[in-house]
């Protein structure tokens, strides 16, 4: 793959910057403690299946869904609350994913724009990177409460998504929002949830890589 090309890349962060996604699934789990275990269970099923969305949002569907509670916005604010604790400190101990940084330094030095269209809290996921040392290769990190395809429209008004551009993500809502604003997608598979995400990708003849260095080799 002709990596030189690109003007502009855009990664999610969770499995694809950082190995951070048994990290939420966890916490997902651990922040409704002593709510029914198999509501719990089918959550995080219902988390790991929708990879990329907020967590505003997951939540929600917990409390409407799941359990069916109408006045809900209490335990809603709570569990958000307990969620945002364990995520971060879970967060500030993961590792980043093998090679992703001589990625980022091969887009520095070829001039590549580089942005984080995360699913993740837009404050936590900037403290994060930043905490890590890798907020220095990216022009702009966003992230929820607003969605990866009205954050990227943002920049794409703003004309900063110049084509061609490519998107390394690790599930569906990756995938849907690359081809939304006709980028080249790379499905990155090596800590996905995203259990369809190989067989679908393969299937579409786009690219799947478990190890940036591989990239990096043939670019």
């Amino acid at each position: 793959m002709n990596l030189s090309k690109y003007q502009v890349a855009v990664f999610d962060c969770d499995g694809v910057i950082l190995d951070s996604n048994k990290v939420k699934s966890d916490a997902f789990a651990l922040a409704l403690a002593g709510e029914n275990p198999e509501l719990v269970s089918r959550f995080v099923e219902y988390h790991q299946l929708n990879g990329g969305i907020s967590r505003y949002v997951k939540f929600e569907y917990f409390f409407k869904v799941l359990k069916k509670q109408d006045d809900y916005q209490d335990d809603l604010d709570q569990v958000l609350k307990r969620y945002g604790e364990l995520s971060l400190n879970g967060l500030l101990e993961c590792s980043e994913l093998p090679h992703i940084r001589g990625l980022l330094e091969y887009f520095k030095s070829n001039n590549v724009l580089c942005f984080v269209a995360s699913g993740g809290a837009q404050d936590e996921v900037r403290k994060i990177l930043k905490f890590k040392g890798l907020s220095q290769y990216f022009a702009g990190i966003y992230g929820s409460p607003k969605s990866k395809i009205d954050n990227l429209s943002e920049l794409e008004s703003l004309g900063e998504l110049s084509e061609p551009g490519i998107y390394f993500g690790d599930a569906h809502s990756d995938l849907v929002a690359a081809s939304a604003f006709n980028m080249d997608f790379v499905f990155v598979s090596s800590v996905s949830e995203w259990e369809a995400g190989k067989s679908i990708c393969t299937k579409h003849n786009i690219p799947v890589i478990d190890d940036y260095s591989k990239l990096l080799e043939v670019s």
